[in-house]
């Protein structure tokens, strides 16, 4: 399932998780007491999942049962229970790294299905990765019941990159009853050089 676009060694997709998951724990996570990352174990997602972590920390109060990283498996029903379990105020979806987008939005899919019948109604927070894997969220919207679902969550956030302007961009998610989906732009911050040079050469593999 693995797969490299093969523009970046894997240490400069390492250390561009590193700068982005900065600003995933700083402006994603803003405003949460306990965020669960639901990843993919594979090397690129858990990096950009350790960086998140380890910034929230950093920027919102080092201490225990803060934060917790959980690995995506096929048995995606025990992992959502264990992360119900847990209680969090939110769940980022962090999938993308190495995975085909195909891939990554079957994977979405399962999740929501499952964070659905176990009744979670808590935020739910989104990787730009899985924005583009499921094109702008039409693929899960596509279906009735997960359109309705996500209506219901308390709410959605999402970032979103440019990085010809060097910026990344944090949004609230809206879903109209028709599924039409609209970004409202809560926080903008300029990126490096570096960061939007190593943003163009990370390819989603194909």
């Amino acid at each position: 399932m693995s797969a490299s676009s093969g523009k970046l060694s894997i240490g400069e997709e390492v250390y561009l998780r590193g700068l982005t998951g900065r600003l995933v724990g700083i402006y994603l996570f803003k405003g949460f007491n306990k965020v669960a990352i639901l990843t993919y174990p594979d090397r690129i997602c858990e990096s950009i999942s350790s960086a998140a972590a380890v910034s929230y920390l950093d920027s919102y109060g080092y201490s225990e049962n803060k934060v917790k990283i959980f690995d995506y498996s096929e048995n995606i029903d025990d992992i959502i229970k264990s992360i119900i379990d847990w209680n969090p105020d939110a769940i980022y979806l962090a999938f993308g790294g190495e995975q085909r987008l195909v891939n990554v939005n079957d994977m979405t899919i399962k999740v929501l299905n499952s964070l659905y019948n176990h009744g979670y109604k808590g935020n739910i927070l989104i990787h730009v990765r899985v924005w583009l894997a499921t094109k702008q969220l039409s693929t899960i919207l596509s279906n009735n019941e997960l359109k309705e679902y996500l209506r219901s969550v308390q709410g959605i956030r999402l970032f979103t990159a440019d990085a010809n302007l060097r910026k990344f961009m944090f949004n609230y998610v809206l879903i109209s009853k028709d599924g039409k989906v609209t970004l409202n732009k809560y926080a903008e911050t300029d990126i490096t050089q570096e960061h939007a040079d190593l943003l163009k050469l990370s390819l989603p593999p194909s």
